[in-house]
């Protein structure tokens, strides 16, 4: 081998390390699990439900619509979607839905927060109104932690709803 194609080796092998730095690192997922859920019943449209993930939702009391957003860490996917109760008997129809794929710079953003609402050992704080309604549920396998309430949704849930909104904002133009 030259020394020219030598040097240009190691400059390549350079680059391609520096280029793996420059990446988030993702986190592990769920490590520390405080407040769980037996018996909560899942309001996740079915096909909508990852296997480990948040879903956030929020509706009213006087619409039949709900809009939710739901992150899929295996998939590493985010997808928003609407629902509408034709019937208060019955589940909510999905009406419209997209997915966009998450990078690893949009997964250490999320997971991390995620940890956080795993590892609280209370319920997040509510803020009492007439109409507004959410719910927050974390998925690890058969695993889960429900969260809702009425008002806005409070604390680190509002957080992750938040970089939730950015990221969505980002990449679903």
């Amino acid at each position: 081998m030259s020394l020219l194609s030598r040097r240009l080796r190691c400059y390549v092998l350079s680059l391609a390390c520096l280029a793996g730095s420059a990446f988030a690192e993702v986190p592990a997922y769920a490590p520390v699990k405080a407040h769980v859920c037996g018996e909560c019943p899942v309001t996740v449209p079915a096909g909508m439900t990852p296997m480990r993930g948040v879903v956030i939702s929020q509706g009213a009391f006087g619409t039949p619509v709900g809009y939710w957003s739901a992150v899929d860490l295996d998939r590493r996917s985010m997808t928003r979607f609407i629902t509408q109760l034709k019937n208060p008997a019955e589940k909510p129809a999905l009406v419209q839905s997209r997915t966009v794929q998450l990078s690893d710079d949009d997964l250490a953003a999320i997971v991390p927060l995620m940890n956080t609402l795993w590892s609280l050992p209370d319920a997040l704080p509510l803020q009492r109104t007439t109409d507004a309604v959410w719910a927050l549920e974390l998925f690890d396998a058969g695993v889960r932690r429900k969260e809702y309430g009425m008002g806005a949704i409070q604390a680190q849930g509002a957080e992750l709803n938040n970089v939730l909104d950015a990221i969505w904002r980002r990449l679903a133009r």
